[in-house]
């Protein structure tokens, strides 16, 4: 007797299978079978994919889907990983990097300790400048070779989407060459002892960072020049278009006619907004549509309501905070007001000099009252939002990119509570 088709177990298409998952945290922004808690959290667990997207999550056990791989008109070997009883997350999604750059700040670190304020520093020429010089000295092989040694630190970390802003060169050749090697960062970051480790680089174009020196007497001569040269020169090479808008960098009325411009010409849109004072940013994010806004520490209610309004990410970088001895910034107030909230490490020479996305999860818990759920949500989902790729990553879902970390813990709980140490074990980034 034939058996009966209706009772057979359904089949998937896979190429590969990870199984024997402790915790899987899907982090789903929908409900997902057999999951619980508001991160969706599946104990036991497998997950399949399909050409690096992710076609079936559940359980690892008997009622898990029959999964099969066609591979042409013969039938295809399926790859299975041993999760080895690991937490598995999404990967963390970094949205907010300067990671592209020459020498170092360490001097105005300790200057700092010594009360002179960020501000100060940036009155004086150093800051961001003391990083154009070093970065405009250093050839494109010693760039690449110093952003490729960072994202790898990245990655190790548990990083697999990150953000990597120019804004060092702050002329339209180096500011191309910085480009260029975020670009490249995409095809040439590999790890030689995993094979599933490329890390999603999303370029940003900043060179509204600072006034470049040969500029100070005429700064409306270098708004021209990012707005008529650069921004027109550079579409296709980065997805976003960001703008220190700040007192001592660039107005609201600066800000807006470079963002204007770079809307026009296709790009998204990002803001430093109301780091150092009320600047306006935030505002101006809201009204322009900014995919995200990024630091807000002096950001008004106001402004943070017309953020909320538009739909506008709010990125909190608490690295910053630790490095300037500053208050941190107001995660709950953000939150309480509706505000989809995401973090990043700020990772830069001057003011974070951190890659590594686990402390800034622990910052957020212990310094700035988010709970752990929160802040794996804001470096996460919310991160990929914050990047416009919330679609295709940061969360474990039928359907996205498989990005995941591998957790050498027994419950995520331990995330934030055991601070200090590296808690992933490794990456797995689909290709």
């Amino acid at each position: 007797m034939m058996p009966d088709p209706l009772q057979q177990p359904a089949r998937i298409q896979a190429d590969m299978v990870i199984r024997n998952i402790g915790q899987l945290v899907t982090v789903a922004q929908h409900p997902v079978p057999g999951a619980s808690g508001p991160l969706q959290v599946i104990d036991k667990a497998a997950v399949a994919l399909h050409d690096g997207v992710i076609v079936w999550l559940g359980r690892d056990d008997e009622n898990e889907p029959m999964f099969q791989h066609d591979a042409g008109n013969a039938v295809g070997e399926i790859a299975t990983i041993d999760a080895q009883g690991m937490v598995v997350t999404p990967g963390l999604v970094d949205s907010h990097t300067h990671l592209v750059f020459a020498g170092d700040r360490s001097e105005e670190f300790h200057l700092r300790r010594q009360g002179v304020s960020y501000g100060a520093l940036l009155a004086q020429g150093r800051g961001i400048l003391t990083t154009m010089q070093a970065t405009r000295g250093a050839d494109t092989q010693t760039l690449t070779k110093l952003a490729t040694g960072r994202l790898h630190t990245m990655r190790n970390h548990g990083t697999t989407t990150v953000e990597v802003k120019t804004g060092y060169g702050l002329d339209k050749v180096t500011e191309q060459t910085c480009l260029r090697i975020i670009n490249n960062l995409n095809a040439m970051e590999t790890s030689p002892s995993y094979e599933y480790s490329r890390v999603r680089v999303v370029p940003t174009f900043l060179g509204a960072h600072s006034v470049p020196p040969e500029y100070r007497d005429k700064r409306d001569a270098y708004v021209d020049l990012v707005i008529e040269e650069m921004l027109p020169s550079f579409v296709g090479l980065a997805r976003f278009c960001d703008v220190f808008c700040e007192r001592e960098a660039f107005s609201p009325d600066e800000s807006r006619r470079i963002l204007t411009r770079a809307k026009e010409l296709g790009y998204l849109l990002k803001i430093h907004a109301d780091q150092l004072s009320a600047s306006g940013g935030a505002k101006l994010a809201a009204e322009l549509g900014a995919t995200s806004a990024d630091h807000l520490d002096f950001a008004s209610d106001a402004d943070l309501d017309d953020m909320r309004e538009a739909g506008v990410v709010a990125t909190l970088l608490p690295g910053c905070s630790y490095t300037l001895r500053d208050p941190y910034p107001p995660a709950r107030r953000l939150l309480e007001r509706g505000l989809l909230v995401a973090l990043a490490t700020d990772f830069n020479p001057g003011t974070s000099y951190c890659e590594n996305m686990q402390l800034m999860l622990g910052l957020a818990m212990s310094a700035m009252g988010m709970s752990l759920e929160e802040a794996l949500t804001a470096a996460t989902i919310n991160g990929a939002r914050a990047l416009a790729l919330h679609e295709m990553t940061g969360s474990i879902e039928v359907g996205k990119r498989g990005e995941l970390a591998f957790w050498s813990i027994a419950d995520y709980h331990e995330i934030g509570y055991h601070f200090g140490v590296n808690l992933v074990h490794s990456v797995f980034i689909a290709s």
